[in-house]
């Protein structure tokens, strides 16, 4: 889970590295816009100072994504005890995963079937009622039924022969008395059941409850992705629009630097919107099992 985290967060730094380089070369080309439009006499130094200041902190966004690209990379490597000269990177692109197409319902019914801490409580619930049984059968009659059969020899004045035969018995085991060791035994087996029914119950609750977060988790990332590539989409064209507006005469810079900002926020949107939703689907998987994650 740890490994498929960090190869995530890869992903996410590469695409924030993208989505800051783009930042920058729209913020160039802003600028140039507006040097072209104050030699031409329809622009002021103004718009040419706000547009450099612009690009000024777009470069700076790189750096710091840069820099998140770098960290990222060396904890993957870090977690897959790489040496220090192993560069590594993702090989995918930032993309959904797979649906999910399993109810809420059967998603907690998996992980009730395959999560091994179920199997470890109800285990210990069983050796505790054994335990408990083979406390009270110390005190309690044992009977031991038997049945022989004999062949003798009968030697006599008439003759010999041969006879045999049954014998049937029981015997009986009884102890009457042991200071109350096989009753302490059997009520510290009762108490053990106890625990194991209440560990039992409070692991199918906690088991329900992340299954439940995950799967509420991996919806609403799902949504989010719909709306965030939507918004990614319109935020390009309203920056399309704008720089021709600006290069027109009938737009405003301040137009300009508000949908670049825009397309910047929405598509970092759209690829933390993506990356949730895989990570919320690792996760999902997860609960429902006890199988490390293959969704990658």
């Amino acid at each position: 889970m740890n490994i498929s985290n960090d190869y995530y967060s890869i992903q996410e730094a590469d695409e924030q590295v993208r989505i800051a380089r783009a930042a920058v070369e729209n913020a160039q080309a802003s600028l140039r816009d507006a040097q072209a439009l104050e030699r031409a006499g329809l622009g002021t130094r103004f718009d040419v100072l706000r547009a450099q200041v612009q690009v000024a902190n777009e470069q700076q966004g790189l750096t710091e994504a840069v820099a998140q690209q770098r960290i990222a990379r060396r904890q993957l490597a870090q977690q897959l005890s790489l040496p220090p000269t192993a560069n590594v990177s993702a090989a995918d692109p930032v993309a959904i995963t797979a649906p999910y197409n399993r109810s809420l319902e059967e998603s907690i019914v998996l992980a009730f079937q395959n999560r091994a801490e179920l199997a470890q409580q109800l285990a210990q619930r069983n050796i505790s009622r054994q335990q408990r049984r083979i406390a009270l059968a110390n005190i309690r009659p044992q009977v031991d039924a038997f049945v022989n059969y004999d062949v003798q020899d009968i030697l006599n004045e008439g003759g010999g022969g041969v006879e045999d035969g049954y014998s049937i018995g029981a015997r009986v085991n009884w102890t009457l008395f042991d200071g109350g060791a096989s009753r302490a035994r059997a009520d510290q087996a009762e108490a053990d059941i106890a625990i194991a029914e209440t560990q039992l119950a409070d692991v199918r609750n906690q088991i329900r409850f992340l299954v439940e977060q995950a799967f509420f988790t991996l919806q609403a990332r799902q949504e989010n992705t719909g709306t965030a590539r939507a918004a990614a989409e319109q935020a390009r064209e309203s920056l399309r629009l704008a720089r021709l507006r600006f290069q027109a005469g009938v737009g405003t810079q301040t137009d300009v630097i508000a949908a670049e900002t825009d397309l910047t926020r929405a598509e970092s949107n759209l690829v933390t919107a993506i990356i949730g939703y895989n990570r919320a689907l690792a996760s999902l998987q997860r609960e429902i099992s006890n199988l490390p994650v293959t969704s990658l």
